[in-house]
């Protein structure tokens, strides 16, 4: 099967992609409103770009054109938490992506605790494994119209770690418990998977 990405539409092509690199990271981007509102949404399209200066980029489609809360905070605010969240609380990550109104505190709703970060405003969670401290390095646009995205460039300030995913000091995947994101098909359903199968070469 051979598919000419330029004939197909962008739901279609975000799907393939997700499907074909995968699994993807899940992450819970936090960040806060000018007005003080705390906001969380999970994010798959997350990643390191560069180790100095420590770059993360997280990518942000629209709705229906529209910037959605997690972009408008971090341009309102510059800055953005990458938390990184164990399987006992995927159900809870999902939950935020609901559509809640940009007044709704979903860290609070979804019930997970928001508590203050040491550099940037915008909130940690307290029960993630990982929280990195990020605050905005650059904005890049793509596309036009409702398929418009903004890809975020943080510049990472701190990382806190649970001391208990450490062994030796350095962070063990079979303690972080961190779970990947492999796209809605061919079920019709989120599909996630569990890391805690490795293999060592």
């Amino acid at each position: 099967m051979i598919v000419e990405m330029n004939k197909i539409d962008a739901p279609k092509v975000h799907e393939l992609l997700i499907s074909a690199i995968s699994p993807l990271p899940v992450t819970l981007i936090s960040t806060v409103s000018g007005e003080g509102v705390y906001n969380a949404a999970p994010f798959s399209a997350v990643a390191p770009v560069s180790w100095k200066p420590p770059l993360f980029f997280v990518s942000i489609g629209s709705k229906n054109g529209i910037k959605k809360d997690t972009a408008r905070n971090i341009e309102s605010t510059g800055d953005f938490v990458v938390n990184i969240m164990s399987e006992e609380f995927i159900k809870a990550t999902v939950r935020s992506s609901a559509n809640y109104p940009s007044d709704v505190n979903e860290i609070e709703r979804v019930g997970l605790t928001s508590i203050p970060a040491k550099k940037v405003k915008s909130p940690l969670i307290k029960e993630a494994q990982i929280n990195i401290e990020c605050q905005l390095y650059k904005k890049i646009e793509l596309g036009e119209g409702e398929d418009i995205r903004w890809v975020y460039f943080g510049e990472i300030i701190i990382m806190h770690m649970k001391d208990e995913i450490l062994t030796s000091g350095e962070i063990d995947p079979l303690k972080l418990g961190a779970v990947g994101y492999l796209g809605n098909r061919p079920l019709g359903k989120r599909l996630f998977c569990r890391t805690k199968d490795l293999l060592k070469l």
